[in-house]
């Protein structure tokens, strides 16, 4: 993956490293290929990982990368913990993806994963 992903196994390894005062968000994408948003919300909650309200663009859209990494990230933090059921959810295509996962990495923003061969979480 890339030096500034995670992946997570646990709710203990989410919340692990996680600096204090930092904020957990959990974000979800609607994409070909990718869980629905409700499964991909299921699976985040189970981790414990807070979904608040989300905003879908819509589809025909056309925005450069940086407006859409303004748009999806532009209210996360250094120090932030952003987690995600796939890092699919960063870009459109691998290169989107990786410059994408590098920039939050580059904002001090820490990327976690859920790991799609986890064990069932374990509760709080």
């Amino acid at each position: 993956m890339s030096e500034h992903v995670e992946q997570v196994f646990t709710r203990n390894d989410i919340w692990r490293a996680r600096p204090a005062g930092s904020r957990l968000v959990g974000v979800v994408v609607a994409r070909e290929g990718m869980p629905s948003i409700v499964e991909q919300r299921r699976q985040l909650t189970s981790f414990g990982v807070p979904i608040g309200g989300f905003r879908h663009p819509a589809p025909n859209v056309v925005e450069t990368w940086e407006e859409r990494l303004n748009r999806l990230f532009g209210r996360l933090e250094r120090g932030d913990v952003v987690v995600v059921t796939s890092a699919r959810v960063f870009g459109r295509d691998a290169h989107e993806e990786a410059r994408t996962i590098a920039e939050l990495g580059n904002r001090g923003i820490i990327i976690k994963v859920l790991a799609h061969d986890a064990p069932a979480p374990e509760s709080a």
